[in-house]
């Protein structure tokens, strides 16, 4: 059955089709901003602090929830980037809306260097020093400083020295306590991404290197490198967790966040205090966590998938889920909109699928009542 189209009905189905796709694209992104829970923190009076996309849920040292602050009343459109807290409670985070554009994300997402200015393009947009019960804010370093895309953070709270992970430059950044650079940048990384300070000496997720290594604190040889640990075991690499990217010190042993080739998906993996792999932590099978972080006598991982923070003993063994008022109230908001955008996203496609079927009927229809050609 042979049937002509109309070229005015050719162009109607590759419109509808261009703004099915549009309109899928659009709302699954969309769907996706709502996520769960991120990035875990603890301020220096013990309180703890679950980051779950503009907002900052407080906890006390128990797990006790407290307080849900908005970062929005921060000027922070959309938190990117690490977050760390000074010893006197003040919050060090990037103010402003989110520079990114869709090429940016193209060639992060290709591990090409970024090559942006670290100077803010406003004067109310980069890292700032702010409290979070006043909102006041003090602009980090005389003259700013912007990543503009991905960077871990930790402050040492015996001198509120900043060390920060620039991860799309790959260097290691050193700063005073409002914002003088203490040392120069140091590179030699690949995607660095959380660090943190211990025993003197600072560890870094070197995460397109697949180890965590060790480096000079001090600011006269900063960065200098002391040691490298593997922490890609035959494990993971049969299950493509390949990309270390946050970790944590718990009792004596380490964990390590592997992720997949997306920074998605990733496994929890078990080294003891001289990095020698001991096991795996075992997640639901379509867990996403994130960061790790110890509390107590007990463990608590964010599952961006899952809407969950997980609790784990220090063996490894599951314990109930975080129990947070404040963290349910953000997250029943969360379903019901990612619910309206992907419905709205699988509108659009319902729509070019109706109108796809009508003409098919149509043409079948046309095909059969029409008289067959004498010879």
């Amino acid at each position: 059955m042979n049937t002509e189209v109309h070229p005015a009905i050719a162009a109607l189905v590759l419109t509808m089709t261009a703004i099915a796709v549009g309109l899928w694209v659009w709302g699954s992104g969309v769907a996706g901003s709502f996520g769960g829970p991120a990035e875990l923190n603890g301020g220096p009076d013990g309180h703890r602090f679950v980051q779950i996309q503009n907002y900052l849920v407080e906890h006390d040292a128990d797990g006790g929830y407290l307080v849900s602050h908005d970062l929005g009343e921060l000027d922070v459109e959309l938190l990117l980037g690490g977050y760390a807290f000074f010893s006197n409670g003040d919050i060090l985070l990037r103010r402003g809306t989110d520079p990114r554009s869709f090429l940016d994300n193209v060639r992060a997402y290709k591990r090409e260097t970024n090559q942006t200015s670290i100077v803010p393009d406003s004067p109310d947009s980069g890292l700032f020093r702010c409290n979070l019960d006043t909102f006041a804010c003090e602009r980090f370093g005389e003259e700013g400083i912007d990543f503009k895309a991905a960077y871990g953070v930790f402050i040492d709270w015996q001198t509120d020295e900043v060390y920060i992970s620039d991860t799309t430059r790959h260097l290691l950044r050193k700063y005073s306590a409002d914002g003088v650079e203490l040392a120069p940048p140091v590179g030699g990384f690949k995607f660095p991404n959380q660090l943190l300070l211990h025993d003197g000496q600072v560890l870094v997720a070197d995460t397109n290197h697949h180890v965590i290594r060790r480096v000079e604190s001090q600011s006269s040889t900063f960065a200098k490198s002391i040691d490298r640990k593997d922490v890609w075991p035959t494990a993971a690499k049969r299950a493509r967790h390949s990309w270390p990217s946050h970790f944590a010190r718990v009792g004596e042993d380490w964990w390590v966040n592997n992720m997949q080739t997306g920074m998605n998906l990733g496994g929890l993996y078990v080294f003891d205090h001289e990095w020698q792999y001991v096991r795996r932590v075992e997640l639901p099978p379509d867990a996403d966590p994130i960061s790790i972080l110890p509390v107590g006598d007990a463990v608590w991982v964010s599952d961006w998938n899952n809407d969950a923070v997980r609790r784990f003993s220090m063996a490894g063994e599951p314990l109930a889920d975080l129990e947070s008022a404040g963290l349910e109230t953000i997250l029943a908001t969360s379903r019901l909109e990612r619910r309206k955008y992907h419905m709205l996203s699988y509108a659009g496609i319902a729509a070019v699928a109706l109108m796809l079927a009508g003409l098919s009927v149509q043409a079948l229809a046309r095909s059969m009542n029409k008289t067959p050609t004498q010879r």
